[in-house]
């Protein structure tokens, strides 16, 4: 399925095995971006990432998307739902921008948007979920922005350059209040 959710300064489309390249293998082995990733502790190659896409794609309970920059064209960042939890209607929400120039730029908190909305209005998902390293400040700012909530902080759960560092939990559940009509 090649899905495609426009915004104002970024677009989100269906990643595609062939959409993978250096680029994206570049920023999960770059200790600078990947500083907060789980996916830090793993070598990345392309073969082995368009594997990965190939799977999530496949699995038919994730959307995984690249984040394009509108004026530029410029791929600049993955965005991810799932797992979708049909059960209890819920998801987490992961993203990346890959891109230190585009770094502090309103785009992660745009990407969640479009995704948070696509998820509330498009699949009725009742719950989104979010995780970070306390230390990630601008991921957590981004999610906030984008209307999610502190929930809870487990202390001390990730090691991070060589030290025990918190993880902050953040939600968003779909109410008359979270839900936005799109354009």
């Amino acid at each position: 399925m090649n899905l495609y959710i426009p915004g104002e300064s970024i677009d989100l489309k269906t990643l595609r095995p062939s959409d993978v390249g250096e680029r994206y293998c570049g920023w999960l082995n770059d200790p600078e971006i990947n500083q907060y990733l789980e996916s830090r502790f793993e070598n990345w190659t392309v073969t082995r990432l368009k594997k990965y896409v190939r799977s999530i794609n496949a699995s038919g309970d994730n959307l995984f998307f690249a984040i394009i920059v509108k004026s530029s064209g410029e791929y600049i960042g993955n965005i991810k739902l799932g797992q979708i939890n049909r059960y209890h209607s819920s998801a987490d929400i992961g993203i990346i921008i890959g891109e230190k120039s585009s770094w502090g730029k309103g785009f992660a908190t745009e990407a969640i948007r479009l995704l948070k909305d696509h998820a509330f209005n498009v699949l009725k998902i009742h719950k989104l979920t979010a995780g970070a390293y306390a230390a990630n400040v601008g991921s957590v700012k981004a999610f906030q922005k984008a209307g999610f909530s502190i929930e809870g902080v487990r202390k001390e759960q990730y090691e991070c350059h060589g030290r025990h560092v918190d993880a902050v939990l953040l939600g968003c559940a779909r109410t008359s209040r979270t839900v936005r009509k799109p354009k």
